[in-house]
């Protein structure tokens, strides 16, 4: 059940997040998840999703580069990983540790992100 779920998350890649984008079902939950201010996450091409719904308004956020076009009103960075409030977003593969780690983060604590980046040997 997705009312159950704590966090959306939209995989990247073409022509999926294309896709992702055409599904009414999805974008409907996304919006609704947006509007109860539940977490959001979206990586590489995905993050055009929530910038055609308008969730990036105002908001920092970042993508695949060649998709900030679609990240209607957004600051667009230049950064591996953007949280800003209730939205986070990655910028391709070679981001996707770090972008783990930021959703780890969001939904059970700094103290978790050190646990699992000391277990998995990650440069921190």
């Amino acid at each position: 059940d997705f009312f159950d779920a704590e966090l959306l998350f939209l995989p990247g890649g073409m022509p999926g997040a294309a896709t992702l984008d055409k599904h009414e079902g999805l974008r409907k939950l996304i919006l609704d998840f947006a509007e109860k201010g539940k977490p959001v996450a979206a990586i590489c091409a995905a993050p055009m999703v929530l910038g055609k719904l308008g969730l990036l308004k105002g908001k920092k956020a970042t993508c695949y580069p060649s998709f900030e076009q679609y990240l209607e009103g957004a600051e667009c960075a230049n950064e591996h990983v953007v949280r800003d409030g209730n939205i986070i977003t990655g910028m391709g593969p070679g981001a996707t540790m770090e972008f783990a780690l930021t959703i780890v983060d969001l939904l059970v604590g700094k103290e978790k992100v050190e646990e699992l980046v000391e277990a998995m040997c990650v440069k921190h």
